[in-house]
């Protein structure tokens, strides 16, 4: 029985995404869409600064790898995701987008519940030296209207993990979340067996989380690299042990 689906292309066309899903046809959405124009375009200039005592001289930052988030893909999305969704709807974004989230979330109808924290040990520090770095990054919690639940508890809405540091080998996107975080927030937000959406795979961590805690995972991926590492990653030994799911086929619509 087939527990994932992910999709090759991109969660917005009209015919073949995620308009291709039925209503109400996914239990929560948590996802990690591109950030905005400011994170996309703040390069790192060449220069000699310390941190702590420790000499480093940065070069100018690579690119991302793709385009910013625009306000009509950012509408859009939390016009699917409203329709789709039956319970939680968990986003990452940059602090400066969180507004901009809140409002499209209470546009459709949503409930905006809150905007927590992903904190970040080991991210980069301000190289410049002339001002804060940044240490975390927002999530932007919504839920359908209604009664809420979670698994959480009176916990707070932070989480904190170390980033998946390139050095090592093991980061394979350029804004890979670290495993160990995606795990706390399914665990935190569904139940097994339910069915998550995440439309920005990337590397396919989430999908990864879900499967490992026996939830379904259906998703979107537009880059052709990516979505074949991701495929990689879900067929191989980190998303085991893998229990079986009822299969998706059937339940969502037109998922491919």
């Amino acid at each position: 029985m087939t527990s994932w689906i992910l999709n090759h292309g991109d969660c917005l066309d009209p015919v073949s995404g995620l308009a291709s899903l039925a209503d109400r046809s996914v239990d929560h959405v948590i996802c990690d869409p591109p950030y905005g124009e400011r994170t996309h375009t703040n390069h790192r200039v060449g220069s000699t600064a310390k941190y702590r005592g420790i000499s480093a001289s940065p070069s100018r930052a690579k690119e991302i790898g793709f385009d910013p988030l625009t306000p009509e893909q950012m509408r859009g999305c939390a016009e699917q995701f409203a329709r789709v969704a039956n319970r939680w709807l968990i986003v990452f974004c940059e602090i400066e987008q969180a507004s901009a989230w809140q409002s499209e979330i209470e546009r459709v109808g949503l409930d905006y519940v809150r905007t927590g924290a992903w904190v970040k040990p080991g991210s980069t520090p301000q190289f410049s030296g002339d001002r804060p770095a940044v240490g975390f990054e927002a999530i932007v919690i919504a839920h359908r209207k209604g009664r809420k639940r979670w698994n959480g508890g009176g916990k707070h809405g932070m989480w904190t993990h170390p980033i998946v540091k390139p050095q090592t080998g093991e980061r394979l996107h350029t804004t890979q979340k670290p495993l160990a975080l995606m795990c706390e927030l399914v665990d935190d937000f569904t139940d097994p067996g339910d069915l998550i959406l995440d439309p920005f795979a990337g590397s396919g961590t989430t999908a990864i989380a879900a499967l490992m805690l026996g939830r379904r995972f259906v998703g979107w991926e537009r880059d052709a690299n990516y979505h074949a590492i991701a495929t990689r990653r879900i067929n191989g030994d980190e998303a085991k042990p893998r229990e079986e799911q009822p299969s998706l086929f059937g339940s969502i619509g037109g998922a491919r």
